[in-house]
């Protein structure tokens, strides 16, 4: 089958709709399964507070990805954190404010020494953050000697489990406005970059194609906006989780920063030959990816009320995973951070699918292996076949 006399990939049309079908599949196969339980509006509520952890460290973690580098110590980082703000707000008495100014300052010390230790000296990132992962678990340990610490107050409270307030008494109209202002806002800054472009001579008008592109966001923005409009409304964590989403993806797209992280991933030697000081552009990656973690940290104990060494374990995988299934490539060089907190949050409702259906804890594991695995072969396929068509043309 050919359209313009080029064939048509099946492989990397469904690489490149992989989110689309993927959730799709998801909501239809739960759905059923759970007897029209998953898409109910409160499950799909509790979903959203319920991932939006895990999409924080990947707002980043597609980041790191990119530049070919891992972190495998987000997890257990995360449940340092939190012990961390914890045992300062409950054991010494330290205002909330003051905790998440220092646990702040935590966090860039040890981006700093991930970053040092990956960007300067070149130690492979995997082994550096294994090593952390496991330093980072004893001190967990070692600071709470293995007890639960709670419950914890405040600003950390309200921006863990907080819902934005609401002028109706029956819906929380705020977030409804919330959600139809980011969706007009999308529209009007996409139409506004192609009338950019036009002008500059940059590509000829395809306004069919823009309306095409930006339909979905705004339909899913809206969509969600509609969800938790008729239920509690959006919580604090999912606005630090837009609003982070938003921030990173502006430096991303718009600063040397992120001209950078791409160009790293695409060709680190390449890179450093163009005059790109790439140690200090991976220092600079992990110590915002760090502050993210804190903040993940942050949400997470603000929304279960206090702080354990269990917290945080296998975030990471979860993270790295929703990166991929985000269409991150594990290679590097490729990827969005839109697409990875998406991506994540496809994990989450898998993940919540999977509890709704009371699936044995070992068969959930099995299948977000399978997952994974799956994401990762589907990306080398489609980038195999891109590598090849280049080369043939």
């Amino acid at each position: 089958m050919k359209r313009d006399g080029a064939k048509i990939d099946a492989i990397s049309f469904i690489y490149k709709n992989s989110i689309l079908i993927l959730a799709v599949a998801e909501c239809i196969i739960f759905q059923l399964l759970s007897q029209g339980v998953f898409l109910t509006g409160r499950n799909l509520s509790n979903l959203l507070l319920q991932g939006a952890t895990c999409s924080v460290i990947a707002i980043t973690m597609s980041l790191v990805i990119i530049t070919k580098n891992s972190d495998l110590s987000a997890g257990r980082l995360l449940g340092m954190f939190g012990m961390l703000a914890a045992i300062m707000q409950v054991k010494a008495n330290i205002s909330g404010i003051v905790v998440v100014v220092l646990i702040y300052a935590i966090a860039i010390f040890v981006g700093y020494w991930h970053g040092f230790w990956i960007g300067k000296m070149q130690l492979p990132a995997f082994i550096v953050t294994l090593t952390t992962q496991l330093i980072f678990f004893g001190i967990c340990q070692f600071m709470s000697s293995g007890m639960t610490i709670g419950p914890v107050s405040g600003v950390i409270d309200v921006v863990g489990s907080g819902y934005i307030p609401h002028i109706s008494k029956n819906y929380n109209d705020t977030s409804l406005i919330i959600g139809f202002t980011a969706a007009a806002l999308y529209l009007f800054l996409a139409v506004l970059k192609e009338k950019k472009n036009i002008a500059q001579g940059l590509i000829q008008p395809r306004w069919n194609k823009v309306l095409a592109k930006v339909l979905l966001p705004v339909l899913a923005i809206t969509c969600v906006s509609v969800v938790v409009f008729l239920n509690r409304g959006f919580s604090y964590s999912m606005l630090v989780l837009f609003l982070f989403t938003c921030v990173v993806t502006y430096i991303v797209s718009n600063t040397k920063f992120g001209r950078y992280i791409y160009a790293i991933g695409g060709n680190k030697e390449a890179a450093r030959m163009s005059g790109i000081n790439v140690s200090k552009e991976i220092i600079k990656l992990y110590i915002l990816h760090t502050v993210l973690v804190a903040t993940a940290a942050l949400v997470y104990v603000g929304r279960v009320g206090n702080a354990s060494t269990a917290a945080g374990q296998g975030y990471e995988f979860t993270a790295i995973t929703g990166c991929v299934v985000g269409g991150v490539a594990i290679s590097g060089g490729r990827g969005t951070v839109v697409g990875a907190v998406v991506g994540t949050m496809i994990m989450a409702g898998l993940d919540n699918g999977m509890s709704l259906l009371n699936l044995h804890p070992a068969l959930q594991y099995i299948v977000r292996g399978i997952v994974l695995l799956c994401a990762i072969s589907l990306d080398a396929v489609a980038s195999d076949r891109k590598a090849k068509t280049l080369h043939t043309t």
